[in-house]
């Protein structure tokens, strides 16, 4: 049985603060190990229930941080930038089922390092006009090629948010957001142990839950922090700007509409870097 990981940084126990996700802070060589020491419990639970096979893909930042040495045996894995099918490269329609290992939607009251893709840029995303974040839009990533997302690990928003997509789906609770850079941790072995035990539970049920369910259509909507960004996203043919800092872009091609998103939160972050 073929298990999926898409596993972003912020939702791991003990994850806080910007400095603790990018390389030249010492937190961060802490946080990168017990970031896949996470993921390892996820492919141990896994182990558990049946699982045979392993693909991690890096989803946070330029997705070029794994340490092979610390990362479970039985799992292979897919780093660098850029990718196109980002967050979720390697999925295929060959995997019993996805694991999104993250953080909640730009906005989400207490929710630790809640955003989309850029912590600063990107103030909000809906898709079908209902307010949507990375979780979301990677399930239905999953989706489009016929697998269910089975499990998410990270904080009790992302668990809220999760479940209101998907009610069957399984979740491993590592923290308690007290704000967008506070929580209360479990034990760090502790939150390896919930992990084991949610992704053994994942992956005996995953055929018991089911893919969301895609549209005919999809129209994506970004508002940005800067009205300039939302001018360069302009150039991009098919999207159009509709209000002083949002865009919007349609398609009936779900994975088309992914990278446009790709451009677009790429540009918002050059743009930001350019003048700030």
């Amino acid at each position: 049985m073929k298990i999926y990981i898409s596993a972003d940084f912020e939702g791991v126990a003990g994850i806080v603060d910007r400095h603790q996700c990018f390389p030249g802070s010492p937190d961060f060589e802490i946080a990168r190990r017990n970031w896949i020491k996470e993921i390892n419990a996820v492919v141990e639970g896994a182990l558990t229930a049946g699982g045979s096979e392993f693909v991690v893909n890096e989803a946070h930042a330029q997705m070029n941080y794994m340490l092979p040495e610390v990362l479970h045996p039985k799992a292979s894995f897919i780093s660098g930038y850029v990718k196109p099918d980002n967050q979720m490269e390697g999925i295929d329609p060959s995997f019993a089922g996805a694991v999104i290992m993250g953080h909640a939607m730009p906005g989400t009251a207490e929710a630790v390092l809640n955003h989309a893709y850029v912590m600063r840029e990107v103030v909000e995303l809906r898709l079908n006009g209902d307010e949507i974040g990375e979780f979301g839009l990677n399930a239905l990533w999953a989706a489009y090629y016929g697998v269910p997302t089975i499990l998410v690990v990270g904080d009790d928003k992302l668990e809220a948010e999760a479940k209101a997509m998907i009610p069957e789906i399984e979740a491993a609770v590592v923290k308690w957001g007290i704000s967008q850079f506070t929580a209360h941790n479990l034990p760090l072995e502790t939150a390896r142990q919930v992990v084991r035990e949610a992704s053994e539970r994942a992956v005996s049920r995953a055929d018991q839950i089911a893919p969301p369910e895609l549209a005919d259509d999809f129209c994506l909507e970004i508002d940005f922090s800067l009205s300039e960004i939302a001018h360069l996203c302009s150039f991009i043919p098919g999207v159009k700007r509709v209000g002083g800092r949002t865009v919007r872009f349609s398609s009936d091609e779900y994975r088309q509409v992914m990278h446009v998103r790709i451009v677009c939160t790429s540009l918002a972050l050059a743009t930001v870097r350019a003048h700030f």
